[in-house]
């Protein structure tokens, strides 16, 4: 009898543990494992929503700093406004006695030159395209390019130039296409 009683018992401690391993088990997947899952998700969203309060408060730094700069910087457009970008009706004529002093002074031959008006009316400023083309020595083209780009009158930024060769009677000279941009109040 007391084997059969030693056998009970035994069936049921490993019954019990078995259950108790059953009942882990349970919990673990029906209570401990979406807990973690919700936990998870919920440090995710936090750290998203602090990932979102510094760039917002990075984005009301550079606002405070722009409503700071902003008087400043109106006067200083309005001095760019008067004395770089010149009025439509005297642009051509201008852009025109500009590129032949530059060629004058880069001593460079300036073969051609023709303008071509672009308006959008998205932008406040006018857009004139110019394409030209010159000869002369590399020093003396760079020396125009830059003199054209860098025009104490005048709002030209230069967008393409090309180098070739000039021809077989004139073996020190470069052929030059540069295409540009004037900008105008309207």
């Amino acid at each position: 009898m007391a084997s059969e009683r030693r056998k009970r018992l035994i069936r049921l401690i490993e019954s019990v543990a078995l259950g108790l391993v059953a009942l882990d088990i349970a919990v673990y997947l029906l209570v401990i494992q979406p807990l973690r899952a919700s936990t998870q998700s919920a440090l995710e969203s936090f750290d998203r929503q602090r990932a979102e309060i510094r760039n917002e408060e990075g984005r009301v730094k550079r606002l405070e700093w722009y409503t700071a700069a902003l008087p400043g910087t109106e006067k200083q457009l309005g001095t760019f406004m008067d004395k770089q970008v010149q009025n439509k009706r005297k642009g051509f004529t201008r852009l025109a006695k500009l590129l032949r002093e530059l060629a004058g002074d880069s001593n460079i031959d300036l073969s051609g030159f023709t303008f071509k008006p672009e308006s959008h009316r998205e932008e406040p400023l006018e857009r004139i395209s110019i394409s030209l083309e010159a000869q002369g020595s590399f020093g003396n083209l760079m020396s125009f390019a830059h003199a054209l780009e860098t025009t104490d009158s005048d709002f030209i930024v230069i967008q393409d130039f090309d180098f070739g060769e000039a021809g077989k009677d004139t073996p020190d000279s470069l052929n030059l296409k540069l295409s540009a941009e004037l900008y105008l109040t309207p």
